[in-house]
């Protein structure tokens, strides 16, 4: 199926600077023109299958490649600037709809805590909010311990030898998060406002905002269902 990308007559974009490491984070609001559209097709590929590989808590399924070169030609330039990439090349690493079907009992102990999607900080991660209805956005996270808000390399074993002393001494943490707990303290959080889109760099410490006693809903009708997209920027050869 072809399914082109093109920009909402009134879409409103702002980049904002989230905690005291001021990661920058932009915000588009009545991004696509037709998210119904996105909707209806994903949809037509119901049920999902479950994601692979990865500690996303639901499922997933591919979306069209031209709207992937739509969306990614058309930010291209404000990504750039927003996130200080210049010149370097970009490739895309990754397009899914994806619905969070998980109940908060059968979460992995990874998925009850706030994450990174990769430690480079030329990657980016894109997140198109679809749900008609605000089910849980996205919010973002200190490590209370470290002080950490972003996990790069230079980061990462520190990271995680802090993290196991945290949960052997405080134990597990239990469903999702969605605030403030013994081991993280979150920095911001954005509602999932229908077409909006939200953009910041996978090394962030970042996690789904889900309530307690949330029931994944695997329609992408009526379920939290979001287009994600990863962009990867690297110098050029």
């Amino acid at each position: 199926m072809t399914l082109d990308f093109r920009p909402h007559s009134r879409i409103a974009p702002r980049v904002e600077q989230v905690g005291a490491e001021s990661a920058p984070v932009i915000v588009i609001d009545n991004f696509a023109d037709n998210p119904q559209a996105l909707i209806d097709h994903a949809a037509s590929l119901a049920p999902f299958p479950p994601a692979a590989q990865t500690f996303y808590p639901g499922v997933r399924a591919p979306v069209p490649m031209s709207y992937v070169q739509g969306v990614a030609a058309y930010l291209e330039a404000a990504l750039r600037a927003a996130f200080g990439l210049g010149d370097q090349a970009v490739k895309s690493g990754g397009w899914e709809y994806s619905l969070v079907t998980t109940p908060p009992a059968a979460l992995s102990l990874r998925q009850r805590m706030p994450h990174i999607d990769s430690t480079h900080p030329g990657n980016l991660a894109l997140l198109l909010y679809l749900s008609p209805r605000d089910q849980g956005g996205t919010g973002f996270y200190r490590h209370r311990r470290t002080g950490y808000e972003t996990i790069g390399e230079e980061r990462f074993d520190a990271y995680e030898a802090a993290l196991k002393a945290d949960l052997e001494a405080l134990g597990p943490p239990e469903g999702y998060i969605n605030g403030d707990n013994a081991i993280f303290e979150r920095t911001a959080d954005y509602p999932a406002v229908f077409n909006r889109m939200l953009i910041y760099r996978s090394r962030n410490l970042h996690s789904a905002s889900i309530a307690p006693g949330f029931a994944g809903d695997p329609d992408p009708r009526t379920g939290r269902l979001t287009l994600n997209l990863f962009l990867h920027f690297r110098p050029r050869a």
